[in-house]
């Protein structure tokens, strides 16, 4: 009996142990981790990439409820607090997004997931932070970003070396950091990676020639079109490449403004300034809470480079509607240039002015606008005119109206400068290359000690004429020149740096 009676409570106790086992493991089953880019959350990727993000941040409120383990949600969750800011650079709304970011990133990172998926999403989360933190000057709180997310790119690529989808932030890591400018060098050094642009390319590149076929990675895919797209021109000289990757993927534009942002940006790069100014005047109506205004500064500058008459209503609705520091100085700059196409006096230095006091100066397009702003430069009619065809790619025009000037008559060294260089530039497009070579020496001989950036783009201009011919020890001459030579040179002295790095590492040298 006694026996028995043991047994007996023997048998309960393994019977409440397997019970106890069972709830726990099926409660671990039902709460464990998970990315599922269902239908709601298709639904919200879709209306994110519409820049509609009320009615995103609806649907994932939803399906936070629903599906609290699906990390997919607070992935969609960030995207839209990064695209927010993204086209807004509002001030005010960074502080306040601030901590709710921090929160969203923390409580992502501890999730329990041994998934792809999931060091993925932290790196695009610690990378949309990093571009944010740059466009607020925040460089060393970006640099820390830019570190985490290359940790969880270089885990991911160890234990899922087959996971493509990677492959477009690690891609652009390898590119931005294959030619560094000195004054960032000390970031790459924290990092601890040495980027090469030709593995980066690669590696988008097989991101976007394979056969994705879950839905999550239609919006992923055309994301690093734009990057490849952006990287081919300002790094690798290839516009025409850039133009071919982003044009099959952005054919819905006029349905979905960050397609026409895309493709508006890339078509200008490419020299398709008609169309550039078709594809934004198609654009859809901004949202009313999150208008992209920077898309009418855009369109302003692609109607000031066709000589358009009414180029400054754009200009005018991005410097009275914009929240952002960024692009202000331009803006006004070229509504100083518009009034000086006009003989109005009065209107150019009032702009000016105002480029000298409102936005900062942080990139080069504001740089360049307050040191002239300040200089109060009063370009000469022709001359503006010619810059801002050849900047439009009307060539032919541009070319006619430089032959028409009288360079004796121009009193000051820029304008002249100006002339022999864009002269330079255009027989160059052209394919006239002996031409242009004679011209882009005539310039530096001219400019090299000036503080204008014509000399140290003729150099970069050589360097790529030199590079194409396969002469390399001569465009290697060039790049170094263009890098090193012109310490008295103030305008665009990063992109110059980075570019001639970029050539070098092409050339190996």
């Amino acid at each position: 009996m006694l026996n028995a009676s043991i047994f007996k409570k023997n048998m309960c106790k393994r019977v409440l142990f397997f019970y106890a086992l069972f709830f726990s493991l099926n409660n671990c089953v039902f709460s464990a981790t998970v990315f599922n880019v269902n239908e709601q959350c298709l639904k919200a990727q879709k209306l994110i990439f519409e820049l509609k993000f009320d009615e995103a941040e609806k649907i994932l409120v939803s399906e936070a409820q629903l599906n609290k383990e699906n990390i997919a949600v607070p992935w969609l969750s960030e995207s839209i607090i990064f695209l927010k800011l993204f086209i807004s650079e509002d001030a005010d709304l960074y502080e306040k997004s601030s901590k709710t970011w921090s929160n969203l990133i923390s409580q992502t990172q501890k999730y329990s997931f041994n998934n792809a998926w999931y060091r993925h999403i932290l790196s695009d989360m610690f990378i949309h932070r990093a571009l944010i933190r740059l466009k607020f000057n925040e460089t060393f709180s970006a640099g820390s970003d830019v570190q985490t997310a290359y940790k969880y790119l270089k885990e991911n690529k160890k234990m899922f070396p087959s996971f493509l989808a990677d492959n477009k932030n690690y891609g652009l890591l390898c590119c931005a950091f294959s030619s560094v400018p000195s004054k960032y060098q000390w970031l790459a050094k924290i990092i601890g990676f040495q980027g090469d642009m030709q593995t980066g390319l690669k590696e988008i590149e097989l991101y976007l020639k394979s056969d994705q076929t879950y839905k999550e990675h239609a919006c992923l895919r055309l994301e690093a079109a734009f990057i490849y797209g952006m990287i081919q021109h300002h790094l690798n000289k290839n516009s025409s490449v850039a133009w071919t990757t982003i044009e099959p993927f952005t054919r819905n534009y006029k349905g979905h403004l960050l397609e026409t942002y895309m493709r508006a940006t890339i078509a200008g790069y490419n020299g398709l300034n008609d169309d550039m100014i078709d594809i934004l005047k198609s654009k859809p109506a901004y949202s009313v809470a999150y208008p992209f205004y920077y898309m009418d500064y855009m369109l302003g500058l692609a109607k000031m480079r066709r000589l358009d008459a009414d180029a400054d209503l754009y200009f005018k609705i991005f410097t009275v509607k914009y929240k952002g520091k960024n692009y202000l100085k331009s803006a006004y700059r070229n509504l100083s240039w518009l009034c000086q196409l006009k003989n109005d006096e009065k209107g150019a230095k009032t702009y000016y002015s105002l480029a000298s006091k409102k936005g900062i100066a942080v990139i080069e397009e504001d740089k360049q606008a307050e040191r002239e702003a300040l200089e109060n430069l009063v370009w000469p009619e022709d001359v503006l005119k010619a810059r801002l065809l050849f900047d439009g790619k009307y060539y032919d025009l541009a070319l006619k109206t430089l032959k028409a000037i009288n360079e004796k008559k121009l009193s000051h060294i820029r304008f002249k400068l100006e002339v022999v260089y864009r002269k330079a530039r255009i027989h160059h497009e052209q394919g006239k290359l002996e031409e242009a070579i004679l011209l882009y020496k005539s310039t530096i001989e001219q400019g090299a000690k000036q503080t204008y950036y014509y000399a140290a783009y003729s150099a970069l201009q050589l360097g790529y004429i030199y590079e194409k011919q396969n002469k390399l020890d001569l465009a290697k001459t060039y790049f170094e020149k263009a890098k090193n030579d012109f310490s008295s040179n103030k305008e665009y002295a990063n992109s110059i740096e980075q570019k001639a790095k970029a050539g070098l590492k092409r050339i190996g040298k």
